[in-house]
């Protein structure tokens, strides 16, 4: 008898011990926004938050949501109408990489595909360089684009810079006025100007858009989670998992301009 119990706990040990047998119910917290509580310990959930899957969860209102990851499963995007769903499912959580989007890149043609590629709420990180049809939009010192927003009840005008045919947007210089960098404003539009010097002054409005200037110390753990959770991953997969984070909880992001961010604030070992 002795024996047999011996024998049931080393395999019940044993099968503890497996490696990864109950990360598979292991989720990671990438954000969180409003308040969600774990009911049977009180903790809110918080950025870097791990838990069980099959956790009960209070959701202070229907607009709190968290986007969670698990090294198997993939990421989610837990919320008050999905929580249910959540616990209960044994499926793996990744979109398809073809539902992923970014801003497009390549050559902007006409008006429409500018309007088009500002559309939105326009994540901005760092800078970003947009190529286009200089027939279509010549830039030099006479002809060039500029953005145009208020700040403090005033209204600011920005000449954005250009090299060639590609436009450039620096979130920096879209914020010193007067050779002074302000902190980023509460700015909910901004309009996208092209300018034709001669004679007469042409300005002409191309389109408005709603700016998105994400805390980059706070992106950047949020991001470093999913590339921790996804480290066996291909760098694409990597880079459709960031930008479908982004998309969800900021905004459409330009792949070129996550691209660069990315190189730029991780290692080329959690990148690939």
């Amino acid at each position: 008898m002795e024996t047999f119990r011996n024998l049931v706990v080393t395999i019940v040990v044993l099968f503890m011990s497996i490696p990864g047998l109950h990360a598979q119910d292991k989720f990671t917290v990438i954000k969180v926004t409003g308040n969600i509580v774990i009911k049977r310990t009180g903790s809110p959930l918080d950025i870097g938050t791990a838990f069980n899957q099959d956790e009960n969860l209070s959701f202070n209102n229907s607009a709190s949501r968290a986007a969670v990851i698990n090294p198997q499963r993939g990421r989610y995007l837990l919320t008050a109408d999905n929580a249910a769903d959540f616990r209960s499912s044994k499926s793996e959580f990744l979109p398809p990489a073809n539902k992923i989007s970014s801003r497009g890149i390549g050559l902007i043609l006409s008006v429409n595909d500018l309007k088009n590629y500002f559309e939105g709420s326009f994540v901005i990180l760092d800078e970003i360089k947009i190529k286009l049809d200089p027939q279509i939009f010549p830039m030099n010192e006479k002809k060039y684009f500029y953005i145009r927003y208020n700040y403090k009840n005033e209204t600011i005008n920005k000449k954005l810079g250009f090299s060639n045919d590609t436009l450039i947007i620096s979130r920096n210089e879209l914020f010193t006025i007067d050779g002074k960098q302000i902190p980023n404003p509460e700015i909910s539009e901004m309009k996208l100007m092209y300018m034709e010097e001669g004679l007469n002054y042409v300005s002409t409005p191309i389109c408005s858009f709603t700016p998105v200037f994400p805390d980059e110390q706070e992106l950047k753990k949020e991001v470093g989670i999913i590339l921790k959770q996804t480290s066996s991953r291909t760098f694409k997969d990597k880079l459709n998992e960031v930008s479908a984070f982004i998309t969800e909880f900021y905004g459409k992001p330009d792949l070129d301009n996550l691209k660069n961010w990315l190189s730029s604030n991780f290692s080329p070992e959690e990148l690939n």
